[in-house]
């Protein structure tokens, strides 16, 4: 009876070694999928063929977001036995910098996840001059987040001109003139800039100031 048992278990364990090793084969990753004609880096996707398809989760795809930061995610959905289809979402542009301090000038592009990318280029942006400074910490935050409100409004954004000389924000589209004060509460300020292009149009000078208790912005116009 014991060798009878033996037999048994000794075929069943070699069946379930055959089993795991024709599993493991199958389901390894041998197509990626996802769109080429875009420029990326996409050398830590392609060393995921071979691996099991079983274990890859979002650690694995670490290095990529290091190689690409302008890619703000990627969804992967796994097909089996062996394919994975990667779909690659990017980082919102944000606006189109040119920073004067320096000589040679730079410019560049801020993406919505703080990345940066240097060109010569504006795509439709908002345009933004640095002439002076310093630029102190969370600038480029408020700048996405005024950025973020004028997309509210009907605007075209490529006629939009901001700029910093240090130590406060002006805004000019055709003839008006904003002056938004120091780069704070720009969320607020670009409620305020948005409404009087989109709404309330005006030739001239727009100062936006705090209310008296401090808790929201009003704008003083001196319009032609």
């Amino acid at each position: 009876v014991f060798r009878t048992f033996l037999a048994f278990a000794s075929l069943m364990f070699m069946l379930l070694l055959l089993f795991f090793n024709i599993h493991r084969n199958i389901y390894r990753v041998s197509e990626i999928v996802y769109d080429t004609s875009v420029q990326l880096n996409t050398n830590s996707l392609e060393k995921l063929k071979g691996s099991s398809i079983w274990l890859i989760d979002d650690a694995y795809y670490d290095a990529f977001y290091k190689e690409n930061p302008s890619v703000e995610r990627i969804v992967v959905q796994k097909e089996f036995p062996n394919t994975l289809l990667v779909q690659i979402n990017f980082s919102e542009k944000i606006a189109f910098i040119q920073d004067n301090r320096q000589s040679p000038r730079r410019s560049f592009i801020l993406f919505k996840n703080l990345y940066t990318r240097d060109t010569t280029i504006n795509e439709g942006l908002v345009s933004i001059k640095i002439n002076n400074g310093p630029v102190k910490n969370g600038f480029f935050e408020e700048v996405i987040t005024f950025v973020l409100t004028l997309k509210k409004y009907p605007i075209n954004l490529n006629n939009i001109v901001f700029t910093y000389d240090g130590t406060t924000v002006n805004i000019k589209h055709f003839n008006t003139e904003f002056f938004l004060g120091d780069p704070s509460d720009l969320a607020k300020k670009a409620s305020v800039v948005g409404y009087y292009i989109s709404e309330e149009p005006c030739e001239g000078e727009i100062r936006v100031v705090y209310t008296e208790d401090g808790k929201d912005t009003r704008a003083v116009t001196n319009c032609n």
